[in-house]
């Protein structure tokens, strides 16, 4: 008997002990929280989670410990005391596969743990630490760099705009200027003072030299703290200039010109820089009239009037004509509304500007008889445009009838739109010209198309001396206004020329140009080719043989790029070089100081 006794204790004993360790097993395995099982294929790896819900956790491992009163949370604190088991993906890395699931020892108890239902499968798993590609973005006060432009446009943000008052009274326009030409913080600055020495006999076109520097005692000034800057003193600098042109009265000269009311109404300001208070007068034909109310035409009325500009708006004489039969059928409307002190009627696009004074225009219509039949503008610069659309006037520069020949095409006007062969009112001006007349075009000196495009610096550093300007927010962009309030100080004396020193050249009103090699490289006869096309030889007829344009480790520009006079008559001017925000080069402002005192 004994022996079957003993097989039979150890049969149970062994029964026992397997029951024990496979409880044991089975216990420990399926304490892992349920939100991590191993083998399901919908769980979304660590790094690409999404953030983590701001809804209260639910501790699921705490949930489950509760059935034996014993509460295992996770150590925040110090993560790694309690691993959370990831499932990595297929781009992961060797390393994380081999991670384990924890093993923590829980006392052998009889748990009442269940598996939870499959509706509650959304149940959160423990706050973790957020991977670096989760971490929200540092805020803008502490842009890293890594996208320049980003953090440029997060600083100017939150960074409060320059106060001119806690400043000196003669840095007061550099800090003012400096917000809407958006200056670095902190700028490099000279300050020079010009005194004119106007005269009637100045050689306008000669380049004259002046052996001191122009750019000399360069002080650093921040613009948020600049009330204890000291700008190193100087002896004004004298230059021969022009006489200012003197006020004058121009009622024998009238403009037309057609545009919709949206860019008449932006061309205000540019036209009262040189038809205010003139006498002069301007019919615009309002392409889109048809469409605005009588209070908005009224209104544009109205500014036009407070501008001190004598404008007339009319709407289009048929209301199916394009921009460019109307460009050319304000001619009508021009005769109309002008006077017998009328002589000449000037048709110009709405981005014709006159950078001084009526005057020299004048002047040169005044040299031609206004009494006979007389057609007067400028050809395109660009030949090519010359090749495709003819020997005419172009209407960027201007074409001007004497009044015997204005009253001829009036009266023909309507004809000459519907027997048109061109579709342009430059064409259907010069062919309505040729049928009614034996006017030949005449091509006034210095009246220019400017058919350049993108950098005009060559042309405005070459000593021209234009009568207009054309195409300045369009085919090219430059603060044209600004830049002629030098002809309202001197007259002639914009873009006009002088050498400094050995190595700069200023172009009075645009620009202040440093030579590495030296001016004594550079030939200032020809213009530097720095528009496009230059290489095509298109433009040598009109503006001579071109240079090759410098490249920016040769040659050095401060720009124009504000400009206002002073209470006391005086002109200021800001020049501006843009520092490379790259390397953390600062901005460089010339200020040159025309004194009238």
């Amino acid at each position: 008997m004994f022996p079957s006794k003993v097989s039979r204790f150890l049969v149970l004993t062994s029964v026992a002990l397997l029951f024990i360790v496979s409880y044991t097993t089975l216990y420990l395995y399926h304490s892992v929280p349920p939100s991590y099982p191993t083998a399901d294929s919908q769980v979304v790896p660590i790094q690409d989670a999404a953030p983590i819900s701001e809804e209260p956790q639910v501790d699921y491992v705490a949930t489950v410990a509760e059935t034996t009163h014993e509460i295992l949370t996770p150590d925040l604190a110090n993560p790694t005391s309690s691993p959370i088991p990831t499932v990595p993906d297929e781009g992961s890395s060797q390393e994380q596969s081999d991670k384990e699931l924890p093993t923590q020892e829980l006392p052998v108890q009889e748990p009442s743990f269940q598996e939870p239902p499959a509706e509650e499968s959304s149940v959160q798993e423990p706050p973790i630490q957020q991977p670096p590609a989760q971490q929200p973005p540092p805020p803008a006060y502490l842009d890293t760099g890594n996208d320049a432009n980003a953090g440029a446009s997060s600083q100017e943000e939150l960074l409060p705009l320059p106060d001119p008052e806690v400043c000196p009274d003669d840095l007061k326009f550099l800090v003012r200027a400096s917000i809407d030409l958006e200056l670095t913080e902190r700028v490099r600055y000279t300050r020079r003072y010009i005194r004119p020495d106007f005269s009637g006999a100045v050689n306008r076109d000669e380049v004259a030299n002046i052996t001191e520097p122009l750019i000399q005692g360069e002080v650093e000034v921040d613009l948020y703290d600049c009330g204890d800057v000291v700008i190193p003193s100087s002896a004004p600098i004298k230059l021969h200039v022009p006489n200012p042109h003197p006020d004058s009265t121009f009622e024998h000269l009238i403009f037309g010109i057609a545009t919709d009311y949206d860019r008449l109404n932006d061309s205000i300001s540019s036209f009262s820089h040189w038809i205010s208070g003139t006498g002069a007068k301007i019919v615009a034909v309002v392409t889109d009239a048809k469409g605005k109310s009588s209070g908005q035409m009224g209104e544009l009325q109205h500014n036009f009037d407070i501008a001190g500009i004598n404008a007339t708006l009319v709407k289009p004489i048929n209301e199916s004509f394009t921009t460019s039969q109307n460009h050319f059928s304000v001619l009508i409307n021009m005769f109309d509304f002008s006077s017998p002190e009328t002589k000449w009627y000037g048709l110009l696009d709405d981005d014709t500007f006159f950078p001084g004074s009526l005057k020299p225009l004048s002047d040169s219509l005044a040299a031609l008889d206004h009494s006979v039949d007389a057609y007067v503008g400028a050809l395109s610069e660009d030949f090519s445009a010359v090749r495709n659309f003819g020997f005419m006037a172009f209407g960027g520069a201007g074409a001007f009838l004497s009044a015997p020949l204005a009253r001829k095409l009036a009266t023909q006007a309507l004809n000459c739109i519907n027997g048109a062969i061109g579709h342009e009112g430059d064409t259907i001006l010069r062919d309505c010209v040729y049928t009614n007349s034996k006017a030949k075009l005449t091509i006034l000196p210095d009246l220019h198309q400017q058919d350049f495009r993108n950098d005009m610096s060559g042309w405005f550093e070459a000593g021209v001396r234009p009568l207009n300007l054309h195409h300045w927010k369009s085919w090219y962009k430059e603060p044209v206004e600004k830049m002629a309030k030098a002809a309202k100080f001197c007259g002639d004396c914009f873009l006009q020329r002088w050498r400094f020193g050995t190595d700069t050249v200023f172009s009075n009103g645009f620009s202040i140009a440093t030579y590495r090699d030296g001016v004594e490289s550079v030939n200032l006869q020809l213009m530097e080719g720095t528009f496009d096309k230059a290489e095509s030889r298109d433009y040598d007829f009109s503006v001579g043989p071109l240079r090759d344009a410098y490249d920016a480790d040769q040659k050095k520009s401060y720009k124009l790029r504000e400009a206002e006079f002073a209470e006391n008559g005086d002109l200021r001017q800001l020049y501006v070089r843009v520092g490379n925000s790259s390397v953390g080069e600062l901005d460089q402002v010339v200020e040159l100081i025309w004194q009238n005192h």
